[in-house]
């Protein structure tokens, strides 16, 4: 009985261990969502989550696949109080496309992967004003949603060491590409 209860606690462990990825970009989210005003109402808040996603799909997509992209998605999109579906959608086109470029991206150096986020950063901003519009049958100024974009990108660097130090905790394996 209590080598089936240490069994069990080890296997527990280890679902927790390998789920870090999404608790961390689920937490990162919700943070950025508290009222904070970091910067005193001059700029957004970065989209951490798009950091999240993107370094992930390069870096390692095994541990935050598309099921918890969408999870990731949908608990924001009731967070939040949108339309259900819509974070959702838009992290899984980014992550999509992020993937359809990951061999293209994960050689990169540094300054390589934030011109790629920076491209993904706008592409998805694109497509959150387009499904916006759609959503709310107006056109929605498009101002806000590209200054954060250009917030995240600048974000970016930051964020994706705490990331790359997280990986490198949960596996010193190389992700076969």
């Amino acid at each position: 009985m209590l080598e089936t209860l240490q069994i069990s606690l080890l296997w527990l462990a280890r679902r927790v261990w390998l789920s870090l990825p999404l608790l961390v970009t689920i937490a990162v989210m919700l943070i950025t969502m508290a009222p904070a005003n970091l910067f005193r109402g001059l700029a957004p808040a970065p989209d951490l989550v798009l950091v999240s996603v993107f370094f992930w799909a390069i870096y390692a997509p095994g541990f935050l696949p598309a099921w918890a992209v969408f999870l990731v998605g949908l608990t924001q999109d009731f967070a939040t109080g949108g339309p259900i579906g819509f974070w959702a959608l838009t992290y899984l086109i980014a992550y999509g496309f992020t993937l359809s470029q990951r061999v293209f991206l994960s050689g990169r150096s540094g300054p390589g992967v934030w011109i790629g986020f920076a491209i993904v950063a706008a592409a998805t901003s694109v497509v959150v004003w387009v499904l916006g519009s759609i959503t709310y049958a107006r056109w929605l100024p498009a101002g806000h949603v590209l200054y954060q974009a250009v917030v995240s990108v600048i974000f970016y660097p930051l964020v994706a060491q705490l990331l790359l130090r997280l990986r490198r905790t949960l596996t010193t394996a190389r992700e076969a590409i």
